[in-house]
């Protein structure tokens, strides 16, 4: 009976020292890691009370475990403690991008704007371009069009939202999980925040539609304008050369019709100088035969007065005569001096319409060239940004719509969930406070960051670099082999003695719930390794006055000393050898205090 309540006693306080490690759950379900150990894991049980020593306030309690046989890790052993890193929770939700939003300054696509753009096909040649570029300019422009087409806009309203701490639900030195309450939040800023991400949501997918419904006609205007400007590469040096001729004929005319007037001036001119002698010269003949006339007596000479009297009257008629042809050729030489200047003007003008017409015409060529070389990248490019705004309105509305998503993640419920597994070290908010973008929540143990730093001697040092693997073997959980990796190593120092040192870190790796910060243990570098050994827990090594044995427990329950000789260890095994065979079972001893 008594041996029933020690039993219970030893239990108990087994119990007691586990939850003060972790909790007895934990500790139940904890894997065993057997990293650099190769042969058959044998499980130690807890055995019963065997005896008491020390004191009354002291019990003695074994464990068993086995003699094992295999392959043995090799390497150097230095004690450390654990060092758990922190890591400061925030609220990291974009508060900015759910803030109500104006729709009043919203646009769609502008590319609609520019569906005539390019429309003037340059029918009329390349002197109808002479103004405005035609077709190929206004392709250009078109294209100038799509480039500038404005996607959604939208002004934002008001200040970032925040949320309301209604309760701290947590304190310092708690436990919690991932998605465990941290802060009750109040109703109405909850409620006020889902409000303006949905509305945020609706926007977004109402702009990705606009464009997806411009799409289809800026695509066409793109088509368009590719089209055009490859039509008119079929023809652009014809019609280059037409409309230079054309320019050139016209000149040509104008030419003629200068040379025509400047003959009909001088025909006139030589008529009228012919007319005019013939007129002066008439009109001394009758000036002659009226004075021949005068000075005729009627009376003396009757015959030669009728005779002078009939030649005054041809030479008057003759010269009247001379007279009307000679004003009707000065008016055709001042008409035809008028046709000359007319069409002298127009000489000029056709020259410099010439002149003009060919600076015009070969930058209209340069452009329908450029604009038909370039058609097709042209069209590309333009397909391209098309395609981009779509992705970029698709690209908005996903991420509109994945802080909806995310908001869950923040907020369950009314309330902001821790997203790692820790102790909380810190708690940073209380009842009343506003959370925000970046706002620091609490801050925990960072299971992630857990470490032991050691100090090797430079002779250990010559296979320990950056990324060399090591095996833990912690106090606490003695028939444990965490993994690690060195992370770190420091400068060199010395003492007074000289001896060079170097801090190196490992990171353990793995499962790493269970430890906490102090707990003591040693690191093993992993150097090289011995096959086909004896091998047991160090921890059942016993070293009293230079002599080092295991306690054997034989088939009949009965306890035997057995003296042994140690070899390499892995800092949780050790190479045993002497009067013993794997299987065995050996004893790790402990005391608790009770």
């Amino acid at each position: 009976m008594k041996q029933n309540e020690n039993g219970k006693k030893i239990k108990e306080n087994i119990r007691n020292q586990m939850r003060r490690m972790g909790s007895w759950k934990s500790w139940s379900k904890r894997r065993k890691l057997t990293t650099g150990v190769c042969g058959v894991c044998v499980i130690a049980v807890v055995a019963g009370a065997i005896g008491l020593s020390g004191g009354s306030d002291t019990e003695v309690i074994y464990k068993e475990t086995t003699v094992k046989y295999g392959t043995l890790v090799k390497g150097v052993t230095e004690s450390g403690s654990v060092d758990i890193g922190t890591v400061d929770q925030t609220f990291d939700l974009d508060m900015s991008a759910l803030q109500r939003t104006d729709t009043s300054g919203s646009s769609s696509s502008g590319g609609s704007s520019g569906s005539t753009a390019g429309s003037s096909s340059g029918s009329g040649g390349f002197g109808g371009m002479s103004a405005s570029g035609g077709g190929a300019q206004g392709g250009l422009d078109m294209f100038g069009q799509i480039f500038n087409m404005g996607g959604s806009s939208s002004g934002s309203n008001g200040d970032d939202s925040t949320l309301t701490v209604a309760e701290v639900v947590v304190s310092v030195g708690q436990q919690v999980s991932e998605g465990d309450p941290l802060y009750l939040l109040e109703e109405d800023s909850v409620s006020d925040l889902e409000e303006e991400l949905q509305s945020n949501v609706e926007k977004a997918k109402a702009d990705l539609e606009a464009v997806e419904a411009d799409q289809t006609l800026s695509r066409q205007q793109a088509k368009y304008t590719y089209d055009s400007s490859t039509a008119y590469g079929s023809y652009i040096d014809t019609e280059y050369s037409t409309t230079l001729q054309e320019l050139q004929n016209a000149v040509d005319s104008a030419a003629s019709a200068l040379e025509q007037a400047q003959t009909s001036l001088e025909d006139y001119q030589a008529q009228l100088e012919e007319v005019t002698t013939a007129y002066e010269d008439a009109a001394q003949v009758l000036s002659n035969c009226q004075y021949s006339l005068n000075n005729t007596d009627p009376a003396d000479d009757t015959y030669g007065y009728v005779y002078f009297a009939q030649l005054t009257e041809q030479a008057q008629s003759t010269a009247d005569s001379l007279e009307q042809q000679k004003e009707e050729l000065e008016q055709k030489v001042e008409q035809a001096e008028e046709n000359v200047t007319t069409a002298e003007t127009a000489y000029n003008k056709a020259k410099r319409e010439l002149e003009q017409g060919k600076l015009t015409v070969a930058e209209t060529k340069k452009l329908r060239t450029l604009a038909y070389n370039t058609a097709q990248e042209t069209y590309d490019i333009a397909l391209g940004y098309l395609a981009q705004e779509l992705s970029d309105q698709q690209e908005t509305y996903n991420e509109t719509l994945e802080k909806w998503n995310e908001f869950s993640t923040y907020i369950d419920g009314n309330a902001v969930c821790a997203r790692y597994n820790g102790v909380i070290t810190g708690v940073e908010l209380e009842a009343g406070d506003k959370i925000s973008t970046g706002t620091s929540l609490v801050t925990l143990y960072d299971m992630d960051e857990v470490t032991i730093t050691v100090t090797v001697d430079e002779d250990d040092m010559t296979d320990i670099s950056l990324g060399s693997a090591a095996n833990i073997a912690l106090t606490a959980y003695p028939e444990d082999i965490f993994t690690a990796k060195v992370t770190a190593i420091g400068d060199a120092t010395s003492d007074s003695s000289g001896n060079i040192t170097y801090d190196v870190t490992v990171t353990l790796e793995g499962d790493v719930s269970g430890l906490f910060q102090g707990m003591t243990g040693d690191v093993t570098f992993v150097t090289e390794q011995t096959e086909e050994v004896l091998y047991v827990s160090r921890r059942a090594i016993i070293t009293e006055d230079d002599n080092t044995y295991v306690k054997v427990k034989t088939a009949d329950g009965s306890i035997v000393k057995k003296e042994i000789t140690t070899g390499l260890s892995d800092g949780s095994n050790v190479e045993i050898s002497g009067d013993i065979a794997e299987g065995d079972t050996v004893l790790i001893e402990s005391s608790i205090t009770k």
